[in-house]
């Protein structure tokens, strides 16, 4: 889909070994892996915030993956990176790839006093700092960024022009009750340019998608029709039409 998925990592000790002439390996002390490894998805604490302020803008959506058992994925919205990162102690880890718009030198990242859910990567030639929460994704089969979108829309609405029929978004991003979608998708960060405070929001019917312009302010979603200036190979671009219909979420 547009948005970028994104792969990452969990922690892996190390077994030194060492022998002498009759004896038999002694394992080495090990630095015990530190507990957020082993949460999946941390998206960037800007991006939580601003959804939290119900917008999407140049939100600086950035998302952290851990996998396997010494490696993890850096995305942002126009890159990612995969790399491997050693234990430090209990609450650091040190990653060994370049984590975007932090230059390339060795990240840390490290627990930090705010929240447990809470972690922050420290760039250690210059000490800049970009902080993650915590995404819980247990029973879903897509991303944290994309799981904290879909929350964002979830919910059970009337339609002003229809308030006898309710319109239901799934976190997951399937549809009940609108017409005849069965999903829809928000691009977000860089994928699709934004405007007038909103976004787009593509619905889905038999593998058609139909585009409209949203904007949400607590719990009224107001989609919006829109007119595509683009040509065929062109990258979208859309001239907002006229208010299609108004979503108000119920208590």
């Amino acid at each position: 889909m547009r948005k970028t998925n994104i792969l990452c990592l969990l922690g892996l000790t190390v077994a030194l070994g060492q022998a002498c002439q009759n004896g038999a390996p002694k394992e080495a002390e090990k630095a015990k892996t530190p507990a957020f490894t082993a949460t999946p998805y941390w998206v960037s604490s800007s991006f939580v915030d601003r959804l939290a302020e119900d917008s999407l803008n140049y939100a600086g959506c950035a998302q952290i993956f851990f996998f396997g058992q010494d490696s993890m994925s850096y995305n942002d919205a126009h890159d990612g990176t995969v790399g491997a990162y050693t234990v430090i102690d209990d609450k650091t880890i040190e990653y060994n790839g370049n984590i975007i718009g932090m230059s390339e030198a060795v990240e840390v990242l490290r627990k930090t006093k705010v929240s447990d859910q809470e972690i922050s990567v420290v760039n250690k030639a210059n000490g800049s700092e970009l902080r993650f929460k915590a995404v819980e994704t247990s029973g879903y089969k897509i991303d944290g960024v994309s799981l904290l979108v879909g929350r964002y829309f979830a919910g059970t609405y009337t339609r002003s022009g229809n308030a006898s029929t309710t319109v239901t978004l799934h976190a997951d991003g399937t549809v009940k009750g609108f017409e005849d979608y069965q999903h829809f998708e928000v691009p977000f960060s860089g994928d699709v340019a934004s405007f007038f405070d909103g976004h787009y929001i593509y619905f889905s019917s038999k593998g058609q998608e139909y585009p409209f312009s949203w904007t949400k302010s607590g719990d009224t979603l107001n989609l919006w029709t829109v007119k595509n200036l683009s040509g065929p190979d062109e990258m979208p671009s859309y001239e907002v039409v006229k208010l299609y219909d108004r979503l108000i979420k119920k208590k």
